[in-house]
């Protein structure tokens, strides 16, 4: 089955949330269907084993291992492109972000209603970014037009 969504989560030393994250996923995410895309940039902690031996027997779940190749944004971009599913989120594995949020975000953009969705602990409610200069709105404008 083709998921949905897929969830790119980069990680170092992350062993004692992996498995917490995917339940809280599992669960925020339930008539979904998903994947998760687990990029570990080779922990010490075994961070990769454990997001392996939920692999198995999680078909939802998968991990990509980076050894020598450490990074947030690099990891980011090796999950994105490694998804299957038409939207992608990226998400912390230290349990800061709110799971709950991605059912609606996720709503927003298949719907169209949104272009993209972006999580902010700084912002309540549903907010539109406002008050950009005419230089960033151009710029903003572009990339959406790239992106499509």
């Amino acid at each position: 089955m083709t998921a949905d969504l897929s969830i790119v989560v980069p990680t170092f030393n992350e062993s004692a949330n992996i498995e917490a994250l995917i339940e809280r996923v599992s669960i925020a995410l339930e008539g979904l269907s998903w994947e998760m895309i687990v990029v570990d940039d080779d922990s010490p902690d075994g961070t990769a084993d454990v997001a392996k031996a939920i692999a198995r027997h999680d078909g939802r779940v998968r991990c990509i291992r980076r050894v020598n190749r450490r990074g947030l944004s690099g990891a980011c971009v090796e999950g994105i492109l490694s998804s299957s599913a038409p939207f992608v989120a990226v998400m912390d594995a230290d349990l800061q972000h709110d799971e709950t949020l991605l059912l609606p975000m996720y709503r927003s953009v298949r719907s169209g209603a949104a272009d993209i969705a972006v999580g902010s602990r700084y912002s309540t409610g549903n907010a539109v970014a406002t008050g950009f200069s005419s230089l960033r709105a151009r710029i903003s404008r572009c990339g959406t037009a790239l992106a499509k």
